[in-house]
């Protein structure tokens, strides 16, 4: 059966995806490896802002009602202060077995997603370097970087390197549609 680890497997191995070096560009072009075709935003998305829902609102962007052996790409976009980013949501097989999610990204005029992958200065994180890119992020890993961006005016170098200090005031998401692992991993060894 195909495996989650598998399609992070083909998409750090295609060099056109590490070579994305636009955060815009990002979405676009791993919803077209994945899909086979580049996911439109339909809609001004769904926006998480701090106060009384936010951890509520955080849930449901994070919620994946894809079985096992699916998976999607989500687009994230921060303000004020534009910067984009997928999440990929996927079912971990091996023990400790449960849902898991990776992150791509790229940092304009800064970085690619390859030495974001890579954690190449500048896109190493700043403080301990935990919060950079890793294969797996657990539901409360991702759940705990979004109320930190909303929340804490150092999450912004910290998840996203040494970018400039900003803060995150809204967080915008649009989720394509589940997909199958066996054709999300035939469609990127297909990319571009």
């Amino acid at each position: 059966m195909p495996s989650g680890d598998e399609l992070i497997h083909e998409i750090v191995n295609t060099p056109a995806l590490m070579g994305l070096n636009n955060c815009p560009a990002v979405p676009a072009q791993m919803s077209k490896a994945v899909y086979g075709s580049v996911q439109s935003d339909s809609g001004p998305g769904t926006v998480i802002q701090p106060g009384a829902n936010m951890q509520k609102e955080i849930n449901t962007a994070i919620g994946f009602s894809g079985a096992n052996s699916e998976t999607a790409v989500w687009h994230f976009m921060m303000g004020p202060t534009v910067h984009h980013f997928v999440v990929i949501p996927w079912y971990r097989q091996q023990s400790p077995q449960g849902q898991v999610y990776t992150l791509f990204m790229a940092y304009e005029n800064q970085y690619s997603v390859g030495q974001y992958v890579n954690g190449t200065p500048p896109a190493a994180p700043a403080g301990d370097g935990t919060k950079g890119y890793k294969t797996e992020w657990s539901l409360a890993e991702l759940s705990t970087m979004f109320s930190e961006l909303l929340t804490s005016n150092t999450a912004w170098q910290e998840y996203f390197g040494q970018v400039g200090a900003t803060q995150a005031t809204t967080i915008t998401y649009w989720k394509y549609k589940v997909i199958s692992l066996g054709a999300a991993i035939r469609n990127v060894q297909a990319y571009p």
